[in-house]
């Protein structure tokens, strides 16, 4: 399968890169907009410089993620082993840092919380 860069300019005048496969559809963005496009060609090239050597999670272990969703938020999610999710943050955070400093604050606690059964009427 080909894939190719494109560069392009969103509506809000910023410069953005996705990689395109050659059926058509995205399979990678680079997630933020650059004033400008030498910045963009930057981030391409700093992504084909890494991408080959990069690691692949293989969910051989649970693990906490932190992503940004469509709104621009960061989020934790607890993925287990076989890629399914079993716990998310519910809320989202203005900055990554955010994010890892709550699914921390989770790692730390769960071991310790107390567990409470409810009936649903």
């Amino acid at each position: 399968m080909v894939a190719t860069f494109e560069l392009y300019e969103d509506r809000a005048g910023q410069y953005r890169w996705r990689l395109v496969a050659s059926n058509g559809e995205i399979i990678a963005d680079g997630g933020e907009g650059y004033t400008t496009r030498a910045s963009a060609r930057d981030a391409i090239g700093r992504v084909r410089e890494h991408a080959p050597d990069a690691a692949v999670p293989t969910f051989e272990d649970t693990h906490f993620e932190v992503f940004r969703d469509k709104a621009g938020e960061y989020r934790w999610r607890l993925v287990a082993d076989n890629g399914r999710i079993l716990a998310d943050s519910g809320e989202g955070y203005a900055s990554k840092h955010g994010a890892r400093d709550a699914a921390a604050r989770v790692q730390q606690r769960v071991t310790d919380a107390d567990t409470e059964e409810l009936e649903d009427a």
